[in-house]
């Protein structure tokens, strides 16, 4: 085999495993960004609700339930 296709397919190769390393941290990336929306979009409704209500959101991968104004968990009354 030619020396210089040899070093042009491990070139390809090399490129290839780069560029699928970029496309992976580009899409976790993507993925942190929603989940800081995500976050940042439930902060700003309760701030929004009065004390005593109840937001409860639930999705494919969470379940989240905030009263607001509410007794801590696990905490005694004083």
């Amino acid at each position: 085999m030619d020396p210089t296709t040899t070093t042009a397919a491990a070139g390809l190769a090399a490129g290839g495993y780069i560029l699928r390393l970029g496309q992976r941290w580009i899409r976790f990336r993507a993925q942190i960004r929603r989940a800081e929306l995500d976050q940042h979009g439930l902060s700003e409704r309760t701030r929004s609700l009065p004390p005593g209500s109840r937001l409860i959101e639930k999705t494919a991968h969470h379940d989240v339930d905030i009263v607001i104004g509410g007794q801590a968990a696990g905490r005694n009354p004083r």
